[in-house]
């Protein structure tokens, strides 16, 4: 390794340092912007998709395989920081860290606003109701990626680049287009104008989703974890849906059903 390549950082009081451990909490990100992107492999899906803005690598990890794989795809707008061991720790939210951060910007697929019918023509899109476990939402998200789905409404939800939610999607958060909808019940009624709101939940007379006939711009919405689709939502709907079960469960983990129900759709062109 090159040392010239890169600044050396000892202290864990070093400026750099406490604004890169800032980005920890929610209001760090939204005052700079930025994210975290901890491991081998998250560093390395930021960097291939230009998000990254700086790499910063454990000076006790820097001679690891896996490491060293990461910074060989890393381009010369990012700049790189060798930290040492206190020093990355401070950064680092991981138990049992793998030596790399990504530090990265906003993706320019996340967008602030709610979407026209415009911005989501065309695309396969899930709807999530006040989803507050950074894990869940990430797992969605990670799901969605895999199963062909393009972009996801959110609305008053965990943040998205929680690290736990960053590191649950398995990069998909770099990937996706997300939409931050300020009343997510306004957006999706403007939006059933075009395109049917399907809301998974037991209420009103929900369809059995594996008899019914799905369509690729219908857009599913999920509700909360403990309390599911929110009343204001519901009236958004155009109808429900529910996933077949037996009667030894109440119900399901919300990103099982959503998993559940994105996969029912993978089946149909888009």
């Amino acid at each position: 390794m090159n040392n010239k390549e890169y600044e050396y950082i000892t202290s864990r009081q070093n400026e750099r340092v406490k604004e890169f451990a800032s980005l920890k909490d929610a209001k760090g990100r939204a005052s700079s912007g930025l994210f975290l992107a901890e491991g081998v492999k998250l560093a390395a899906e930021a960097l291939s998709t230009g998000v990254a803005r700086y790499l910063l690598i454990n000076e006790e990890k820097s001679g690891d395989p896996a490491v060293k794989e990461t910074l060989d795809k890393c381009s010369p707008g990012v700049i790189k920081y060798i930290l040492a061991a206190p020093a990355f720790e401070k950064v680092s939210t991981e138990s049992a860290p793998q030596g790399v951060i990504a530090v990265c910007e906003y993706p320019s697929t996340y967008f602030r606003h709610a979407p026209s019918a415009d911005d989501i023509s065309g695309k396969r899109v899930i709807a999530l109701d006040e989803i507050r476990d950074p894990g869940n939402l990430g797992g969605i998200a990670r799901s969605a990626a895999a199963l062909g789905y393009d972009a996801v409404l959110l609305g008053s939800c965990a943040d998205l680049f929680n690290p736990k939610t960053v590191r649950a999607s398995m990069g998909a958060v770099f990937k996706l287009a997300f939409f931050e909808c300020e009343d997510l019940a306004t957006s999706l009624s403007e939006l059933s104008a075009s395109r049917r709101v399907l809301g998974a939940s037991l209420c009103g007379e929900p369809q059995d989703i594996s008899k019914m006939e799905l369509f690729a711009d219908d857009i599913p919405v999920i509700g909360n974890e403990g309390h599911g689709i929110s009343e204001r939502v519901a009236e958004s709907c155009t109808s429900f849906i529910k996933i077949p079960m037996t009667d030894r469960a109440e119900s399901l983990n919300a990103g099982v059903a959503a998993a559940l129900i994105m996969w029912e759709y993978s089946k149909i062109d888009k």
